[in-house]
């Protein structure tokens, strides 16, 4: 296990599953008290997640401590060479991590966040050799408190950055949002459609209902979600399910992430049943004062009238009435997922990027590959300029000069 001291900080590589009691008790007190929360860096969320995918070990941790307490989290795996860099690297979206988190920001203590930000920058590049080189980090949050120190630490140790990609994706924050419970957010034509759509899955359903009535039920047992999976797209093998049901320890990793997050009141199931048949159903984890959507699911039976749709509103509309929140992430990819954003009326900005670890050649070869890159995109925008401007010029109808040359040669 590497490691190297000073007076007062330590920083260490560890794999997830060989974590004892007390340093996992020291990982939930930070992820507690984190500038940024984010559930899927918490011990509740990765330490079942290694235990049910990683038999090899491979999920590790940056660890930053202090005076016995940790001060910063980064989980990564290594991963193979790409475009993006040319030798086995560490990485935030490998293949554990990529499948099941959603939001790469590492945890930083909020009362110490500089502090905590620039020791892990510094533990990045002290392990360079063994993280490969550089480090990949992918959907970090843009603009909040805890992605921010992360980039400004990176600056002022003099990182090479190469940003390669960045999207916003659906979010709510209540504080921003007048009156979210009414839908008042949505547009005109939107909400009207919705509630359209209300009257007629209700009426179907056989209890006319308008959408301002409609309630989510709390559900308790997990495993209700997973048996609703099964009626669901989702566990269908002709059709690419991505369920649980058709994942290897699947069903039992979701119901250990929900109990460990539910035994501290940070774990909510919700389903939409109007006439007492399940129409809708959702899993959200809580970490501080964020809440996260993490799974939902809809019945195929009535999908015409939209149940998902009706179901993320009606928990925009639940959530808000807690008035204890700052922010419900949905989590939701933007171009995967165009429609279901446009139902959030706020946006977490996202940015992903390399970091170069090494002073040097790192530093050089990872402002070698963004400049070879730059050259790339401004000869396939030259190529495609003069393909259109032929192609205009082919379609263009011939001039006066032209059609007297052709008339006298006729």
């Amino acid at each position: 296990m590497p490691s190297i001291y000073s007076p007062r900080l330590s920083v260490r590589l560890v794999a997830v599953s060989t974590l004892g009691p007390e340093d996992v008790s020291r990982w939930r007190e930070l992820a507690d008290h984190a500038a940024e929360p984010n559930v899927f860096y918490g011990p509740d969320f990765l330490v079942p997640t290694a235990a049910h995918f990683d038999p090899d070990r491979t999920l590790r941790l940056v660890v930053v401590e202090s005076d016995g307490s940790w001060l910063a989290l980064m989980p990564y795996e290594m991963v193979p060479a790409n475009r993006r860099w040319p030798h086995r690297h560490a990485s935030n979206d490998g293949p554990i991590l990529n499948q099941f988190t959603s939001l790469g920001v590492p945890l930083l203590r909020a009362d110490d966040t500089r502090r905590a930000a620039t020791g892990l920058v510094r533990a990045f590049r002290r392990f360079s050799h063994e993280l490969g080189g550089s480090i990949e980090m992918a959907f970090v949050s843009g603009d909040g408190p805890g992605g921010a120190a992360l980039q400004r630490a990176f600056a002022d140790e003099g990182s090479t950055l190469h940003v390669w990609g960045g999207d916003e994706r659906a979010a709510v924050r209540f504080a921003d949002v007048e009156s979210p419970g009414s839908f008042g957010y949505l547009p005109r034509s939107r909400a009207k459609a919705v509630r359209r759509r209300a009257r007629r899955l209700t009426e179907a359903a056989g209890v006319p209902a308008e959408l301002d009535t409609l309630t989510l039920d709390v559900v308790e047992d997990p495993a209700e979600f997973l048996r609703f999976e099964l009626e669901t797209w989702k566990a269908d093998p002709d059709r690419n399910g991505v369920g649980f049901s058709r994942l290897r320890e699947g069903p039992e990793w979701f119901v250990d992430v929900f109990r460990a997050h539910a035994a501290a009141g940070r774990a909510t199931l919700l389903a939409l049943r109007p006439a007492g048949e399940t129409l809708y159903m959702a899993a959200f984890l809580r970490s501080g004062g964020t809440l996260f959507a993490w799974y939902d699911e809809y019945a195929e039976k009535w999908a015409q009238h939209a149940p998902g749709v009706l179901g993320r509103l009606l928990t925009v509309k639940r959530f808000a009435a807690q008035g204890d929140l700052d922010l419900l992430d949905s989590c939701m990819h933007p171009s995967l997922y165009p429609d279901q954003n446009e139902l959030y009326p706020s946006r977490l900005r996202t940015v992903s990027f390399t970091a170069a670890l090494g002073r040097w050649p790192g530093q050089l070869l990872l402002r070698e590959i963004v400049a070879l890159g730059q050259g790339r995109r401004v000869i396939a925008s030259r190529v495609r300029a003069a393909r259109d401007e032929r192609r205009s010029r082919a379609e263009r109808p011939p001039t006066r000069d032209v059609r007297q040359a052709a008339e006298s040669a006729s």
